[in-house]
């Protein structure tokens, strides 16, 4: 019986027989001379992009070619079977077109997370300013672990390595250290100074002296010979003091993880904390018309009606202080048009711009009449530069005004009123108040405060308990009116 010819390959080598010599190989097509050999029992098996193979140590190894020709080692595996399973898992992840190498992913959180930064070109420049600074205070910091004395670095760690449960610590550790952080500025910020407690001391004796400024010398004298009492209270810190710092930083992470899925650079985000990216906003009371009289004549002169025309235009601070006077006109009635063009980019360490509005939507026009209307006016004739470029609220040198002096003031005026409270974004809740209370529809308030969405619009919405008062007495006069009506039947007892 004949059989085809044996040549020896590297794959396929020639085995002999214990104690067998070797034997000259046959011409093609002959027999060879002596004892038959015999072909090797086979330990290699090929598969479309991989084969698994024995070691010398016994155990099993598969290997694959990836789309990109790459030649790569899955594993080692004691059997056989365990080393096909891993083969097929890969081979099936090919064919379906989901596979992904696996050093795909080896980047440390932080280099891909600023990569990622830089090239979000479609982000304002105060919203990438606020990224680098989340990035480079919480979710790139080393930050204590709760509970335990060691410490986490998220940033340290590769794309690949990231777990759910590592990023629960990290949001643990995140939230601990935002609250302390929060804490201590509370209490920095109720250790008033000698000249806070000063004054609040002189205006508890009856003594007229002003919201802010220079105190007179015989008030800081009797201060000090009353024993230098501390008059001036601050506020107690939050139960929920760096809440939103921490949710912050979370959502940022998470969007990062969501990009890094999206390049294929890891499987599903580890982001999995529930509610850790929400927070409830705190209701906050916004300022009376008279809170905003006594907030106004506590700041410095020039900046009063910007105070006041805030409160009844509902803009944003940043667009109220980019207003030129090419954005003011007279309507008849003796009211304003502002025409919202522009806005103030302000970038701590940077020099101050100007930028569209937030949205296509805070491009608009908004109506101020009354006293804000004459005030404004009144600081035109008396304040803003002559020219139609000329900034309506600017410093002295015709400058934008920084956030960080607006604060300033705002922080020392809010005082006179008793409003410690208060923030100037609180300005804009007391204009979309007062519009609400007014009449406004949801359309009609969107329009007006510049917002993209009716939910928006919603967010500014503050019922007040005057106002709570006259619809509950609406409600009565028409239960009066249907009681008094003679067509109405009434119901026996």
């Amino acid at each position: 019986m004949s059989s085809a010819p044996l040549s020896p390959t590297p794959e396929h080598p020639v085995e002999l027989d214990a104690g067998a010599h070797p034997v000259p190989l046959a011409a093609p097509g002959e027999l060879p001379a002596g004892r038959p050999v015999r072909r090797a029992a086979r330990r290699q098996t090929r598969r479309g992009y991989g084969n698994v193979n024995q070691l010398p140590s016994g155990r099993w190894r598969a290997r694959y070619t990836g789309p990109d020709g790459k030649r790569r080692t899955i594993g080692t595996y004691p059997t056989r079977g365990e080393a096909d399973a891993a083969l097929a898992g890969v081979l099936s992840d090919v064919y379906r077109g989901t596979y992904r190498a696996p050093e795909r992913g080896a980047v440390t959180l932080a280099t891909y997370a600023r990569r990622w930064l830089a090239q979000q070109t479609e982000l304002r420049p105060r919203t990438v300013d606020l990224y680098a600074r989340l990035l480079d205070r919480w979710v790139l910091a080393e930050l204590p672990v709760v509970g335990s004395s060691s410490r986490i670095d998220l940033g340290r760690v590769e794309l690949r390595a990231l777990t759910p449960t590592g990023v629960a610590e990290w949001f643990a550790a995140v939230s601990g250290a935002a609250r302390a952080s929060a804490t201590a500025r509370a209490e920095r910020a109720a250790g008033a100074t000698d000249a806070q407690h000063a004054r609040a001391w002189a205006r508890a004796q009856g003594m007229s002296v002003g919201a802010s400024g220079r105190l007179p010398a015989a008030v800081v004298a009797g201060w000090r010979t009353a024993g230098r009492p501390a008059a001036a209270t601050g506020a107690a810190p939050s139960p929920d003091a760096g809440r939103t710092q921490a949710a912050q930083a979370y959502r940022l992470l998470r969007t990062v993880c969501n990009a890094a899925v999206r390049e294929r650079l890891i499987d599903a985000s580890p982001c999995q904390v529930r509610r850790a990216g929400q927070v409830k906003p705190a209701e906050r009371v916004p300022a009376t018309p008279e809170e905003v009289d006594t907030i106004a004549a506590a700041m410095p002169e020039r900046y009063r009606a910007a105070v006041v025309a805030a409160a009844w235009s509902a803009l944003r601070a940043g667009e109220l202080f980019a207003l030129e006077r090419r954005h003011v006109e007279r309507v008849p009635g003796g009211g304003v048009r502002l025409r919202v063009e522009q806005a103030l980019v302000d970038v701590a360490g940077q020099p101050v711009t100007f930028g569209p509005p937030k949205s296509d939507a805070g491009r608009r026009t908004v109506n101020v009449h009354g006293p804000a209307a004459a005030a404004l006016l009144d600081h035109l004739r008396t304040f803003t530069g002559p020219g139609a470029h000329a900034l309506v609220f600017a410093t002295e040198s015709g400058r934008p005004v920084r956030a960080s002096q607006r604060t300033q003031m705002f922080a020392r005026a809010r005082r006179a009123a008793g409003r410690d409270d208060l923030r100037w974004h609180d300005l804009r809740h007391t204009g979309a108040t007062r519009a609400a209370e007014a009449g406004a529809t949801l359309r009609e308030l969107q329009n007006r405060l510049g917002h993209s969405t009716i939910a928006a619009a919603l967010v500014y919405q503050h019922a007040s308990d005057d106002a709570d008062r006259r619809l509950a007495e609406r409600m009565a006069a028409m239960t009066t009116r249907e009681t008094d009506a003679s067509n109405v039947y009434r119901l026996p007892a």
